[in-house]
């Protein structure tokens, strides 16, 4: 080695060691207000906006594998945000919040400083097992984001990858009714609501993708079952062996194993070609239904990961569920919300003709998403069920609009807790493969309400299901004007 050689190396030792920056890959990431573009262009175009009416804003992340994060950094493009808003790490472990708590949780709460324009939350105590972001933006509005950044142990940002949006179809042998829940192109955008399920089918049902140019496919990660909650999933059948085919006599067969969260399966030999077939030929049957459901899918070429481009799909169903709502004169609560309070006081006389007083009391939020979503929350307290506070999270079906106002279904998730449960969109914490030991109960459920619009404004909501777990029959309810705190 010569000397000028040699110079080199003892300079670069002498350097102080810079660590690398860690990839960590999120196929999955989501709105509840979609505008132009998936949330993925914040890591790979710098930048994205939600819909700039919305309010009560949703944005989730989840991760493949759960990264070690010991800070993070928002950056809203030079804009500051208001300080109503809160991010939550995992759902419940940690909470990020602008502004002191008033519920009581600030020990689990840190809040930020603003650096160079961006929310800076300095520093965990210790690097926290980071599976999943959501951020709740609450009453801002027309935000725009150009960066959030994680950094590891050593202050290194994490480099984020997502998956690559090819064009394609997919088609179903089955699909359940209402379509608009779970039509298979659901298997690519990141809702645990949302998902494709059969009709009645636990197996021979197939799914046949055609992508618009060739693919090469070495391993898949696909969410089995329907993983809107623990009860979801285990009461639908799940898929078990798939038999693969496709281009040039391609056939594999591969084994699902019946658990929560994400599983990565490496195909027995490479895929290459635009048409390929998965036929479900064996399946976990389940508890109440026979309907077999798949969350979500991804594809691996051996450099990237990469989707159906569901983009388009999910603009034209925001846009029908819009004109819907116009017909009814409704659309203004579409992205917003809207709350209401109402005590119901009785008489009645007992067997010594003694007059009483029965009081039931209720409050309740509704947020109707225009992606088809819903969240409903409140509290009732009745001399009948007692006192409790519920949360219903899922999808609504459109059952007839017109002037006399509109009929819905809401279908999903119900549960009583002391907790805040304003989780619409991130379903549950799908990569935590196990369910907490005390966990809420949580139920599958559905309901018809009729909505009207009243002349000042307000929005009257009927329970026409007789309050089975929904427990009013009409109430009055107007735009929120400030989110509540967790």
């Amino acid at each position: 080695m010569n000397t000028k050689n040699i110079y080199w190396v003892v300079a670069a030792l002498l350097l102080p060691f810079q660590a690398m920056a860690k990839d960590a890959m999120l196929s999955m990431a989501y709105t509840t207000a979609l505008h132009e573009e998936l949330p993925y262009s914040i890591f790979t175009k710098g930048n994205w906006s939600p819909d700039p009416k919305a309010r009560f804003v949703k944005l989730h992340l989840y991760f493949d594998e759960p990264i070690k994060v010991k800070s993070l950094e928002v950056d809203s493009c030079g804009v500051p945000l208001k300080p109503d808003l809160s991010f939550f790490v995992n759902f419940d472990q940690w909470t990020l919040r602008m502004d002191p708590n008033p519920s009581g949780r600030a020990p689990t709460a840190m809040y930020p400083t603003t650096v160079a324009g961006k929310m800076v939350f300095q520093s965990f105590a210790q690097a926290v097992e980071v599976r999943s972001l959501t951020f709740n933006f609450e009453s801002n509005t027309g935000f725009k984001l150009c960066g959030v950044h994680l950094k590891d142990e050593q202050g290194q940002i994490y480099n984020i990858k997502t998956p690559v949006l090819v064009g394609g179809s997919v088609l179903a042998s089955s699909t359940l009714e209402p379509r608009t829940a779970y039509d298979p192109i659901h298997l690519f955008d990141s809702r645990f609501e949302y998902g494709w399920a059969s009709n009645q089918q636990e197996k021979d049902v197939s799914l046949n993708f055609q992508f618009d140019q060739p693919q090469r496919v070495e391993s898949i990660r696909i969410w089995n079952g329907y993983q809107r909650s623990v009860t979801h999933c285990f009461s639908n059948s799940r898929a078990k062996t798939i038999k693969i085919s496709g281009d040039g006599g391609y056939k594999a067969e591969i084994s699902i194993k019946d658990v929560l969260g994400s599983q990565l399966i490496t195909l027995p030999a490479p895929f290459e070609g635009k048409q390929l077939r998965f036929e479900i030929s064996d399946a976990f049957l389940g508890r109440s239904y026979k309907d077999l459901v798949i969350s979500e899918l991804r594809f691996y070429n051996g450099k990237d990961w990469f989707m159906l481009d569901s983009r388009q799909h999910l603009k034209d169903g925001i846009a029908a569920n819009r004109t819907q709502f116009a017909k009814a004169g409704l659309v203004k609560v579409l992205n917003d919300s809207y709350t209401a309070e109402r005590t119901i006081t009785s008489e009645r006389r007992t067997f010594l003709s003694k007059e009483t007083v029965q009081e039931s009391f209720v409050n309740t939020t509704l947020r109707l998403r225009a992606d088809g979503s819903f969240y409903m929350a409140g509290f009732y307290d009745n001399a009948k069920d007692g006192a409790a506070n519920y949360f219903a999270l899922g999808n609504y079906e459109i059952r007839e609009a017109g002037p006399a106002g509109l009929k819905l279904r809401l279908f999903g998730l119900y549960y009583e807790s002391q907790e805040y449960g304003d989780c619409n969109g991130c379903g549950r914490d799908c990569n935590k493969a196990a369910t907490a030991e005390g966990e809420v109960e949580q139920k599958i459920f559905q309901e018809n309400f009729q909505l009207k619009s009243s002349k000042d404004g307000k929005v009257e909501i009927v329970n026409q299901s007789g309050g089975k777990k929904i427990k009013f029959d009409r109430l009055i309810l107007s735009r929120e004007i400030r989110g509540p705190h967790p």
